[in-house]
């Protein structure tokens, strides 16, 4: 009725994930942009740290206990209308991943986490999109 029906995939497209985390302090939206190309691998890997007995904030600090509310699909572009918003302002997936990353890489350093093949699984894989190997560099 609005065009809110599902597309055929772009792969030099833009996805973006809204992400909230309703306990944090300083932001409780983020949209996570990375490229139409990898969506399906980056979804199922959020999705999983999601529903992972990580996703705390005891664990990943600001972030914990996010939700995925909104998975926008093969954007060709997108404007930010407030500049001085924060949240209005997609963060790319390499920046995400980093954030995630080095929170868990520090609790890791000092013995706070233990070992699970979960965290094994995650902290690889955000290792991957952080250092870009992930998703693929245009």
């Amino acid at each position: 009725m609005f065009g809110f029906g599902k597309k055929a995939k772009k792969p030099d497209g833009i996805d973006i994930l809204i992400i909230k985390a309703d306990e944090a302090k300083n932001r409780n939206i983020y949209q996570v942009a990375f490229p139409s190309l990898v969506a399906n691998d980056i979804l199922s890997m959020l999705q999983k740290l999601e529903k992972s007995k990580l996703n705390t904030q005891n664990v990943l600090g600001e972030i914990g206990g996010f939700r995925i509310v909104t998975h926008l699909e093969a954007l060709t572009g997108y404007d930010v209308l407030d500049d001085a918003d924060i949240e209005a302002h997609p963060v790319q997936i390499q920046d995400f991943a980093n954030m995630l990353l080095r929170r868990l890489e520090a609790l890791d350093e000092n013995g706070n986490l233990g070992d699970s093949e979960d965290l094994a699984f995650i902290m690889g894989e955000l290792t991957m999109l952080r250092d870009g190997s992930f998703v693929p560099q245009t």
